[in-house]
Parts: structure tokens; C-alpha cells; sequence
């Protein structure tokens, strides 16, 4: 009886411990550093199977004004309750999708919401836009001395076409997220700077920061993810961002030590994105 008391104070010891790291992990003011160097086969499957998904359940759309269009894909709650509200998760592509097929813009963040563990525990409208040209640009701050980026009319369109989305829909306003990878990483980071009333929390992932409406994002959670190995995008950006804003906004930062740009995305991490977003609220 009493070896059975001992572990069972261990194992309960053990698992506060985890709890006390992962609060820490997802704390605003934190930077955490992660060595994930070698994902399990099982990680490897989970993030193979979500690729492998088919994704006709995101209908193809078009939002258009009088300059431009803009094709998307939506994936609806899939017991849509139309006495409830909804969240909507807006996910941004990285640059190797740029075009007009309204396909290349389905990866891993976007098909992610197609699991059926994704689709009980947390319905939402998904849309997943498809930009014709590059969303955001980069050039270099010199007085920071970091890559900085800039974000064009397209993502004006988009930010607009959410709005009329929002009153057209089952969409809860208060529930409204951001969320890409590289390029889509920058354009999350874009539009925030651009409309921090639409959004009630952001996910960069591998992409490059916008400073010069820092006030604007006081407010909105702003989750950052590099690798430190990245050479495509170099974490210098996001972690010059999250040094400015760490004790006066509400920013995060996992910074995976052995990471590079293109191996980011882990299981580890598609499981966390969906538990963080919806914990958050305007």
C-alpha cells in the first residue's frame, strides 16, 4: 500500500510539473525554446495523413471589388446550428502557393481542420484565400537592421470581404482568427497591424514582422513560431517583434532550436494551434 502511495505522489508530482511547463510554454512574455530534432513516425503520419486529405468540403469562392478578385475556399461548421455563432479562422498560404487554381493554398493549416477530432471538438467556418501575387513584401528596416514586411490591396480586399463574410454568416465577431506560414506568417502579422478590431487572435509562423503600427497590436494574442535554422525567412524579425512587444502587448514565442523553414510544422504543434485559438476571445 504504501510503494502504491509513493507512485502515485510521484506520477502526480511528474504531471504538475508538465502542466507548470506547458502553462509556461503558452504564457504571454515567454520565449520558449524547444529541441524537437527528430519528429516520431507517428508525428510523421499525423502531418502525412492531414496532406493526404481530400479537401472538397472547402466550396470555392471568389471576393471581388472593382479592381481585383480574389478566389478562396470556405469549410463550413459541420453540424452547422444556425441558432449558434461560430468562429472563423482566416489561414494565410506561403509563398509556393501564389496563383488562381484555389488549390495550391491547401496545406497542412488549412486540411488541419478537416480532422474529425478538429471538426467535433472545435467547429468553425474556415477560410483559406488564394493570393495571385505575392501577399507581403519585404524590405529592410535599417534602423532595426531586420527584414520587415508590407502587405498590398489584396489582403485589403480580403480584410473587407471577412467583414461582409462576418454579417452574411453564422460567424461569432468576437471569435474572429489569423493564422499562416511564411509568407502567410507575414500577411497574419499584416493584418492585424491593419485591423486590430477584426481580430481576436494571430498565429506567425515562420514569417517576417511589421513594426510600424506596433500600438495597434497592444491588444490582440500573437502567438510566434521559428526555427532557428531557418534560412528562408531568419527568425531575426519575429524575435526583434517579440522583444518590442513582450512586456507591453500580449505576445509568445516557441523558437524550435533545431528547426528549419520547411519542417516547422509538427504534430506537436497542429495540435496546439486549435486548443490556443480558441482559448482566446475579444
Amino acid at each position: 500500500m504504501k510503494k502504491k502511495v509513493i507512485k502515485f505522489f510521484y506520477l502526480l508530482i511528474g504531471f504538475c510539473f508538465f502542466q507548470s511547463c506547458v502553462s509556461r510554454k503558452m504564457q504571454f512574455g515567454t520565449k520558449t525554446e524547444i529541441r524537437d530534432s527528430k519528429d516520431s513516425a507517428q508525428s510523421l503520419a499525423k502531418i502525412s495523413l492531414i496532406k493526404s486529405l481530400e479537401y472538397s468540403e472547402f466550396k470555392e469562392g471568389q471576393f471581388s471589388n472593382e479592381n481585383k478578385s480574389l478566389k478562396y475556399r470556405i469549410l463550413r461548421p459541420e453540424k452547422l446550428d444556425l441558432n449558434k455563432k461560430y468562429p472563423l479562422i482566416v489561414v494565410f498560404h506561403g509563398s509556393g502557393a501564389i496563383g488562381s487554381d484555389n488549390k495550391s493554398q491547401m496545406g497542412v493549416l488549412s486540411k488541419m481542420w478537416l480532422l474529425p477530432e478538429n471538426r467535433k471538438k472545435f467547429p468553425a467556418f474556415v477560410i483559406a484565400p488564394q493570393f495571385p501575387v505575392r501577399s507581403s513584401n519585404y524590405h529592410l528596416d535599417t534602423t532595426r537592421g531586420v527584414q520587415v514586411s508590407e502587405s498590398n490591396e489584396y489582403l485589403d480586399l480580403l480584410l473587407k470581404s471577412v467583414d461582409s463574410l462576418a454579417s452574411a454568416e453564422n460567424i461569432d465577431r468576437s471569435r474572429i482568427y489569423v493564422m499562416g506560414f511564411s509568407m502567410g506568417g507575414s500577411t497574419t502579422t499584416n493584418a492585424v497591424s491593419k485591423r486590430p478590431d477584426l481580430f481576436a487572435a494571430a498565429i506567425n509562423i515562420s514569417g517576417i514582422s511589421q513594426f510600424n503600427n506596433n500600438e495597434n497590436l497592444l491588444k490582440t494574442p500573437i502567438w510566434m513560431v521559428h526555427g532557428s535554422l531557418d534560412t528562408d525567412n531568419f527568425p531575426q524579425s519575429n524575435l526583434k517583434f517579440y522583444d518590442e512587444m513582450k512586456d507591453k502587448g500580449q505576445v509568445l514565442f516557441w523558437e524550435f532550436k533545431d528547426k528549419y523553414h520547411n519542417n516547422i510544422i509538427s504534430a506537436k504543434l497542429v495540435d496546439a494551434l486549435p486548443k490556443w485559438l480558441f482559448n482566446q476571445k475579444k
